[in-house]
């Protein structure tokens, strides 16, 4: 793995998730290659090593990013790989994506599904998977998004963007919730949503209790969890485990049948995603 830290020193630039997607691509590229570096291998040598049957697209792409990465740190043309993912690959990544799509459409539950069950939740009391599915379903929340704080300090409605947290704060009657940190909060600014639903504030108040300030997800200590863990949680709270991106999708194609554009939009601004991405990633009925 020496070239590919030696290309993370050379260009500091990337994040910390990205560095570990690398780090996890390329120990996968190595087992690919017999361990032989990528500086060894010519452009073509680098194609035929990658383009397998087996491997899907996607993956494919993300081999060839940290080998574009490397081969960048030294100064080397990219032109035939590049080439390769934007014609070849991306055709092959559009025929896998609408496969998985029709594969989806006819095994994925319905929404009355999610909606029944999110119902059960909060009937038998498991109020925290009950809060993050009523969220996911309202709101079309994100992963990221639903790592929040709950408390009863008024103050959290009133910080600025600049905050990295997200909040519950909740009242007698009513829950507000103040979303600071999410994947597009750089295009929407911080997002502001009041929550009337009685029995979404009932949860949220006997999953507070007493307490002053409370995480929403935990760790058996009371600590909250960290952003790699969120995800893997979540999952864990679904319907059937579908995980986030999932019910999203179910939740489109449901409304698109219904032809109810306007709780599309609704979802489009509190999910914080523009309806040109949605209809390209979430749309499986097209």
């Amino acid at each position: 793995m020496a070239e590919l830290e030696q290309a993370i020193e050379i260009n500091k630039s990337i994040g910390d998730a990205t560095k570990r997607s690398y780090k996890s691509m390329y120990k996968r590229l190595m087992k690919l290659s017999n361990d032989e570096p990528v500086l060894n291998m010519s452009e073509d040598r680098l194609i035929k090593t990658i383009n397998q049957d087996g491997i899907p697209p996607q993956s494919k792409n993300a081999l060839l990013s940290v080998v574009i990465y490397i081969r960048k740190s030294k100064g080397l043309t990219n032109d035939k790989i590049i080439k390769f993912r934007d014609t070849t690959l991306f055709k092959e990544k559009l025929a896998y994506k609408e496969q998985k799509n029709k594969t989806l459409e006819e095994e994925l539950p319905s929404l009355e599904n999610l909606e029944n069950y999110t119902k059960t939740l909060f009937k038998n009391e498991q109020y925290v998977p009950y809060i993050v599915n009523f969220l996911m379903l309202r709101f079309g929340l994100r992963n990221k998004d639903l790592n929040l704080v709950i408390t009863n300090n008024q103050d959290v409605t009133f910080v600025g963007d600049k905050s990295k947290v997200n909040y519950l704060y909740v009242t007698k009657k009513y829950v507000v919730m103040v979303r600071n940190d999410y994947k597009t909060h750089g295009t929407y600014g911080k997002q502001k949503h009041k929550i009337e639903k009685a029995h979404f504030t009932r949860a949220v108040k006997a999953f507070l209790g007493d307490e002053y300030e409370k995480p929403l997800l935990q760790l058996p200590d009371g600590d909250g969890v960290s952003e790699d863990s969120v995800s893997k949680i979540i999952q864990r709270f679904t319907y059937n485990n579908l995980g986030e991106g999932k019910y999203f999708k179910i939740q489109i194609q449901e409304l698109k049948k219904q032809g109810n554009i306007r709780r599309i939009r609704e979802l489009s601004k509190s999910r914080g995603t523009d309806l040109e991405t949605i209809f390209q990633e979430y749309d499986i009925t097209k």
